[in-house]
């Protein structure tokens, strides 16, 4: 991957993908897609994404201008990519990977999704992290109301993004334990995980205190499999795929087996909730 981040990539990466739009050159170019598996594909990111975060907090209040064409183009281009990634690949699911940010760029990827999962740790700055993204996410989808409103006729009205970025759920990852049992220190925090997540993130009332294995927002609780990580990243691997030829044994063989009934239980439940949801 290492050519990716060496001068124009060509469509390789979002942030090439995207180039033209920020600067004004063009529109979004056609991008070209990684075979990773078999019906999987990726189009990686790029730490130049970085320079398009400056044009979308510029061009954000723009977008409430009727006239003002520029500003939608820069803040809708991240939806356009991902249509024309899905729709070049027949993918079903479009899966957007975003950092753990309030700032414009991941604004604008969210205008591109349908749904959202909020990765979590049983800890304190979790806790914190839903009372900040809950709030603002509401915030958010209220003023791409109120652009799309102000855009009910004409072309901008037909491409603008429709998206409502609702979440659907959480996923948490557990801390290093022994015999699979969470560290006393972190259970004060993993028990305050749903009614924080239902009223932050939902904005709803906490009906009753419920465990983290209980709620239903809870898509998975994944084990930290801290023995299994650097194995996976040496054999380039996904770590429920490690085989003992990779390196793996007594022990391990358990925990690959695990991990890979833990991530099937989590994906179904997420395309059960996005999909049939």
């Amino acid at each position: 991957m290492t050519e990716l981040w060496q001068g124009d990539d060509g469509g390789r990466t979002v942030a090439s993908c995207i180039e033209p739009v920020r600067r004004g050159k063009g529109g979004v170019v056609e991008p070209e897609v990684r075979t990773v598996a078999d019906q999987l594909w990726l189009l990686p990111g790029h730490l130049q994404l970085i320079l398009f975060e400056q044009t979308l907090a510029q061009e954000w209040p723009q977008t409430m201008s009727s006239a003002n064409h520029r500003a939608l183009d820069v803040t809708t281009a991240l939806d356009v990519l991902a249509t024309m990634v899905g729709e070049q690949v027949k993918a079903d699911l479009v899966f957007v990977d975003v950092g753990p940010s309030l700032g414009a760029l991941n604004r604008a990827a969210l205008l591109a999704c349908d749904a959202v999962v909020l990765p979590l740790a049983p800890d304190l700055f979790s806790l914190q992290g839903m009372r900040n993204v809950g709030p603002v996410l509401r915030t958010w989808r209220d003023d791409w109301h109120v652009v799309r409103e102000r855009h009910m006729t004409g072309r901008d009205q037909a491409t603008l993004p429709v998206h409502e970025f609702m979440p659907v759920g959480y996923v948490v990852q557990q801390h290093l334990a022994r015999k699979d049992q969470t560290v006393k220190g972190y259970a004060k925090w993993a028990e305050a995980i749903p009614e924080t997540f239902q009223k932050e993130v939902l904005g709803e009332a906490a009906t009753s205190s419920v465990s983290v294995d209980a709620d239903p927002w809870c898509l998975a609780s994944i084990r930290h499999f801290a023995s299994l990580v650097p194995i996976a990243q040496q054999a380039r691997k996904p770590m429920f795929d490690l085989r003992q030829s990779d390196g793996i044994g007594g022990g391990q063989i358990q925990a690959v087996a695990r991990c890979r009934g833990e991530f099937e239980s989590l994906v179904k439940k997420l395309v059960d909730r996005v999909v049939g949801g």
